[in-house]
């Protein structure tokens, strides 16, 4: 949640967030989470179950990346793509090219342990926020 609020504070303007989870199940507990989390700077979490796009430009959209095919958000969050490559790892390529290409300005990754080897070689791409 610090980066959505640093992001919703640099854009300073309705900003289109998503969050992409591995699974269809982790779409709604995951929303309720966030919405926990994003009230106190007014924000609200929306589950998009199925890929549906729902709520506003304000909300941020959770969604299952198998969803997200043709959609552009300012930001996107990868949140645990370490376990993306252990679940679905045939499509995992697919998944971080749709995924990554659906971001316009900020793209986030959160992984439960270390950096996969598949994409160790962007590691120096990263960073602890969005400061240049």
């Amino acid at each position: 949640t610090q980066r959505i609020h640093e992001i919703d504070r640099m854009v300073q303007k309705a900003t289109t967030i998503a969050v992409l989870v591995n699974e269809e199940e982790q779409v709604e507990p995951l929303a309720l989470e966030l919405n926990d989390r994003l009230e106190e700077i007014n924000l609200s979490a929306v589950a998009c179950k199925d890929g549906k796009v729902v709520g506003n430009d304000r909300d941020v959209r959770v969604f299952n990346i198998q969803h997200i095919k043709g959609l552009e958000f300012e930001a996107v969050f990868f949140v645990d793509l370490d376990k993306t490559i252990s679940q679905h790892p045939d499509l995992f390529s697919k998944y971080l090219y749709v995924g990554a290409t659906r971001a316009a300005t900020y793209l986030g990754v959160t992984f439960r342990g270390d950096i996969p080897q598949q994409i160790e070689p962007l590691s120096h791409h990263f960073g602890q926020d969005w400061a240049l």
